[in-house]
């Protein structure tokens, strides 16, 4: 068996965390149905986590060979006669080892589908340096967007073993049901409203805004923009990008920040 298989390498940095226990796992289970097999695992560090670390151990005392290889001198596969071989540096012995073994289990690298991409800007949901969806944050909102009213879990925020994946499951879950049992929305107070009256249905709130929340219309004959508070984060790009001063944001409209402004003038020159 090798292990770490297109990953941990510069195209692939991050480990997919599951490869090492299910290789030391289904290795002991043969061991248990075939005595006699020989089973030599290559692995560049052996990472069985938490509670998992107990298969390891059982694993060395059944007689599971590890050998472990460096990342710029990785195990040489060859065929010849329809026979495998695996030629890899022991950097114990300090000598070259060759393996023939009667069957090759490679653990390949967990890769994101690509129509991650695609789903990342259809929800406005952004995505890590390795293609995998990211969190609002890491401590606080473990399984919530940005956007509100989406959630992720599993596989789709990174490698991860079947028990964490159950958990961040069960916690999507529950955050969503915060959502569906009330039976009304309460959206954030800091939104930004717009004034159609003034406004030139320009586009540029449309187009600057990341949670996708104006949107110009048609009203009265004319475009104008209006805005869908429910996805509005108050984050203020439409406000200050708005050159007719249409769009402000509610508590922090222009009339409110000149007076505050003017009382805080006020309090120094005092």
């Amino acid at each position: 068996m090798i292990q770490c298989v297109g990953s941990r390498d510069n195209a692939r940095p991050y480990c997919s965390r599951i490869c090492c226990s299910t290789a030391v796992k289904n290795a002991i289970k043969l061991a248990e149905k075939n005595p006699k097999i020989n089973i030599t695992i290559l692995y560049r560090d052996i990472r069985t986590y938490g509670f998992l670390e107990e298969y390891y151990q059982r694993a060395r005392d059944t007689g599971i060979t590890f050998l472990r290889y460096e990342e710029d001198a990785k195990p040489e596969v060859a065929e010849a006669d329809g026979a495998l071989s695996i030629t890899i540096g022991d950097p114990i012995l300090a000598n070259k080892v060759v393996i023939n073994p009667d069957l090759l289990v490679l653990a390949p690298a967990i890769v994101p589908p690509e129509s991650n991409e695609k789903i990342s800007k259809m929800l406005k949901a952004p995505l890590n340096q390795n293609k995998f969806f990211l969190e609002a944050h890491v401590k606080l909102r473990p399984v919530d967007f940005a956007t509100e009213g989406v959630f992720l879990a599993g596989m789709a925020h990174n490698p991860k073993t079947i028990d964490e994946t159950i958990s961040q499951a069960m916690a999507a879950a529950a955050r969503a049901c915060t959502i569906i049992s009330s039976d009304k929305y309460a959206a954030e107070s800091i939104v930004s409203s717009v004034n159609q009256d003034v406004c030139a249905g320009c586009g540029i709130c449309e187009t600057v805004c990341p949670y996708s929340a104006p949107k110009i219309i048609f009203k009265n004959g004319r475009k104008v923009s209006e805005v869908n508070i429910a996805l509005c984060k108050g984050c203020g790009n439409c406000a200050c990008s708005c050159p007719s001063g249409a769009m402000e944001q509610l508590g922090f409209k222009y009339r409110q920040e000149s007076c505050m402004l003017e009382a805080a003038l006020e309090a120094i020159a005092e």
